[in-house]
């Protein structure tokens, strides 16, 4: 069953991230970032690492989390952050 969170992130950003326990006992995540902007929503998916596979789920999400905030740091402009 797939497990669904969100994350608050800097600069106005929020992280979505899905884990699922896959059929070899072994956890997977995915990542979204979401942004409202004036005239709507912005939605960027990270990639998916098809071979990363975690013991935990804790250990999945966290990896995917990490993964969204660099990507938010790397993406906004510095006097955005906040």
């Amino acid at each position: 069953m797939v497990q669904r969170k969100r994350f608050p992130a800097p600069a106005g950003y929020t992280i979505d991230v899905a884990t699922e326990r896959m059929r070899d006992g072994k956890w997977s995540a995915v990542a979204t970032m979401h942004q409202s902007t004036p005239s709507g929503e912005r939605h960027v998916d990270l990639p998916v690492l098809a071979d990363k596979r975690f013991a935990t789920e804790a250990e999945a999400e966290g990896f995917e989390v990490s993964r969204a905030l660099e990507w938010v740091e790397q993406n906004t402009p510095s006097d955005a952050r906040a």
